[in-house]
């Protein structure tokens, strides 16, 4: 259940990053690196919130000391960075094609 909600979040993170990183580079096109830190960001930030604030099956949430809590933060991570460059490349093609 608690894959199911970080991955919810981290799909609602993309669609919000994107929306964010467009709003923000069709504003200020020079400034492509804040788009892109703000847009990429959302969904890490969503998924990460999501797994910290959900608990696990013995009733406890993951705590920051533990070296597992930064693993799975780290692949939370690396799950978001993907889907958000999936989907930025998606819209390209979607672009493209008219």
């Amino acid at each position: 259940m608690r894959i199911l909600l970080v991955l919810g979040s981290l799909i609602l993170g993309s669609v919000a990053g994107i929306y964010l990183f467009s709003s923000i580079w069709q504003n200020t096109a020079p400034e492509s690196r804040m788009a892109m830190t703000v847009g990429g960001g959302t969904p890490v930030v969503f998924g990460v919130l999501t797994y910290l604030g959900v608990k696990t099956a013995d009733g406890d949430r993951p705590s920051l000391g533990n070296a597992r809590t930064w693993f799975a933060i780290l692949g939370i991570t690396a799950a978001a960075a993907g889907l958000f460059v999936l989907l930025i490349v998606a819209a390209a093609v979607v672009a493209q094609r008219g």
